[in-house]
């Protein structure tokens, strides 16, 4: 007998989780009012707007893509997969095939139907070579079929998936017009098509994107969404995003900058997520230097966690390993390895004897708090004699096309929001895996990893998490150095902030007191 495991929707669209957040919430939240005009702030312009090319991260464009398209599956405070536009995701199989129901009636704001050969369209994208969708490997990896206008059947190729409805609610919830889609590119990445709460009236390149509301939201008839209107203006300096939102200028922005959120919650208040993930170093395992575990030894211990924020007053929490220690899926007994500068001299003196001196280029995009980290790590490292860290640090496209396509890359500066462990740690770490960009081969992950996805015990998959801790411990595939910290940051007019996923809010609540 196989239990049928998955999600299905109740009386009217997601649950309403706005008294608690997954994690700190100092800022009380509660129904908003209908009506107003909000300014929502941004580190950085779009480069597109479409559900393949758009960075769906909370701090990047996910909140833009949640505004225009809404989930249609997603993860709530209690790491479980709820639906949204969907209705139901469901398997009877063990994760051999899966049935996706739609919510009747749905349309998007261009008045088509949000029906199951939409789905099919925009997942068939996404696994187009040509399209270079972020979420490629996931669309790819799997074949639809088009049952009735609101099923498709899902068939992971090659091994079951008992944890699909993660990969779905992380990577492929977000649809977009296929007649939108048809017109090509150009009109689907600057003019996006989508069934969310808003529909874009505006972009001005460099500067904001102005959202209005959908006149066929599929929520109207229950007053949502709240907002008339939703303005996301970039404003790249961390520090100016705060005394905008606590001057008045802005409403809300969503930060991972630890000693903001710590600000924040004593002076305005925010409401946090708990997420897994990190900063971290990943270490090219298939290049010298760091083909040598040695050399990946000697960078971690001599490095200390608890010095970044001592000295930079960042606040950052230091890690102990990939997972949170406030996460379910954290392991007291799988944590990396404390400071020994002492047996860091040693290999880094052994390494020079055998003509393997330490000499490395690192990786990192073009953030000022990443470079001061960086150069933080520099100088530790320049008390050593036989270690030499050069720092290359690019606009974020060119710093991706570097490590993702080209992987070309020493080490690389690394950040991720995790939700849950599925699928980002198998598109990580699996040996067979395109987006292994270390190049980790252990046949010991391989199992753990296997065995995260095919069950849906919470047991067996914290085992997994355990055992890979262990392993990345004992290999250094990456050496993550501060906690992921994820919030909503808003002056005290904002309610209605109900996160998911990695911390990204829903658009249709949100509004004013």
């Amino acid at each position: 007998m196989t239990l049928a495991l998955g999600i299905t929707a109740t009386a009217c669209g997601g649950s309403d989780d706005s008294k608690s957040s997954g994690g700190n919430q100092s800022a009380v939240q509660g129904e908003a009012k209908s009506g107003g005009s909000m300014t929502m702030l941004a580190v950085q312009d779009s480069a597109s707007l479409d559900p393949f090319k758009a960075s769906s991260v909370a701090v990047a464009d996910e909140p833009r893509l949640a505004a225009l398209y809404d989930p249609l599956f997603y993860i709530d405070k209690d790491n479980s997969v709820k639906p949204h536009l969907g209705e139901a995701l469901t398997t009877s199989d063990n994760g051999k095939t899966w049935l996706l129901k739609l919510r009747p009636g749905v349309v998007f704001s261009d008045g088509t139907p949000l029906n199951a050969e939409a789905i099919k369209v925009n997942w068939d994208m996404h696994a187009r070579a040509d399209v270079q969708s972020l979420h490629r490997q996931i669309a790819a990896g799997l074949t639809t079929k088009v049952v009735d206008p609101t099923t498709v059947e899902i068939t992971p190729l090659g091994m079951p998936n008992a944890n699909l409805d993660r990969a779905i609610a992380i990577d492929l919830t977000y649809i977009a017009s296929p007649a939108s889609l048809a017109k090509g590119p150009d009109e689907y990445r600057n003019r996006p098509v989508g069934a969310g709460p808003f529909k874009l009236e505006s972009w001005t390149r460099g500067s904001q994107q102005v959202f209005v509301k959908n006149d066929k939201y599929w929520q109207k008839d229950k007053g949502l969404p709240k907002l008339d209107k939703l303005t996301i203006k970039n404003v790249p300096d961390i520090k100016q995003q705060y005394s905008t939102v606590t001057s008045g200028g802005a409403d809300v922005f969503v930060s991972s900058d630890n000693a903001t959120i710590a600000q924040a919650e004593k002076e305005i208040g925010v409401v946090q997520r708990t997420v897994d993930g990190g900063q971290m170093i990943q270490f090219n395992m298939t290049r010298p230097p760091f083909d040598d575990l040695r050399a990946r030894q000697a960078i971690t211990l001599a490095l200390d966690p608890a010095g970044i924020p001592k000295t930079l007053a960042n606040g950052y929490v230091p890690a102990k390993g990939f997972f949170a220690q406030k996460s379910p899926f954290y392991d007291p007994a799988a944590v990396q390895a404390a400071p020994d500068k002492a047996k860091a001299k040693q290999l880094f003196d052994e390494l020079e004897r055998e003509g393997k001196k330490v000499e490395f280029t690192y990786l990192l995009p073009q953030n000022p708090s990443s470079v001061k980290v960086a150069e933080w790590m520099q100088a530790q490292l320049a008390d050593y004699k036989n270690v030499s860290m050069k720092l290359e640090s690019l606009e974020i496209g060119a710093y991706v096309e570097k490590y993702a396509f080209r992987k070309d890359f020493q080490a690389m500066l690394f950040q991720q929001w995790l939700a849950d462990p599925e699928p980002v740690t198998f598109n990580n770490w699996f040996s067979k895996s395109p987006t292994n960009f270390v190049g980790w081969k252990s046949d010991a992950v391989d199992a753990a990893l296997l065995a995260g996805r095919n069950s849906t015990d919470p047991a067996v998959r914290k085992k997994a998490a355990s055992d890979l801790s262990k392993a990345m411990v004992a290999d250094l595939p990456a050496w993550t150095y501060a906690e992921s910290s994820i919030a909503a940051v808003s002056n005290k007019k904002v309610t209605g902030v109900v996160q998911f996923n990695t911390g990204v809010f829903f658009m249709d609540r949100i509004g004013f007191k």
